[in-house]
């Protein structure tokens, strides 16, 4: 039985957060133990790949850089050209790796910056955001349901679809074809 759309949706965020990132240290560190795994004792300078979730944790308390952040964040500006190439295509537009948990992290970020700083800037950003990738999400969301309904999708359009998009598709799909089924079954017998 495939993975249903919420399961897979927190299976995404564990395999993003998961993912080894490379950090640089800033100071030294007495020991380092990792999911169980001890690490050594990384000095000044040191470079390791490590899972996010610790490479956050480390950054948080000022013992490492994280190399190349900035590639895996999502800004602002991403999420509105995805939104306009999305509404503009009439398939579904290849998304960056990570995409949906990367938007999580773009979107807490951006509350959690209005919550220190109410600008009228970050207010207007945050919700400018918000709708583009309510947008975003509706528009895929528009297209993923026709793809449910066609006997034989095409490979390619499959491929486009994220991990927790191919659950939604796989579970709607089974859902209708379950319907078909009944539909053209009962009272048959």
């Amino acid at each position: 039985m495939p993975p249903r759309p919420p399961e897979e949706i927190k299976f995404s965020q564990f395999l993003y957060e998961e993912g080894l990132v490379e950090v640089v240290f800033q100071k030294p560190l007495p020991q380092l133990k990792i999911g169980g795994e001890d690490m050594g004792s990384p000095v000044e300078g040191s470079e390791l790949k490590i899972p996010l979730w610790a490479a956050k944790v480390l950054e948080g308390e000022g013992y490492v850089k994280i190399k190349g952040k900035e590639d895996l964040q999502l800004k602002s500006n991403d999420i509105i050209k995805l939104s306009w190439k999305e509404e503009r295509s009439e398939s579904l537009s290849k998304l960056p790796p990570n995409f949906y948990p990367r938007l999580r992290e773009l979107l807490r970020s951006l509350n959690e910056n209005i919550k220190k700083n109410p600008t009228h800037t970050a207010l207007t950003e945050q919700r400018q955001v918000s709708i583009k990738a309510l947008d975003l999400l509706n528009c895929r969301l528009q297209k993923i349901l026709r793809l449910s309904f066609e006997r034989v999708p095409s490979k390619p359009s499959i491929e486009m679809l994220e991990p927790e998009e191919l659950a939604l598709f796989n579970s709607i799909r089974s859902e209708i074809e379950e319907w078909r089924q009944r539909i053209l079954s009962e009272g048959m017998s």
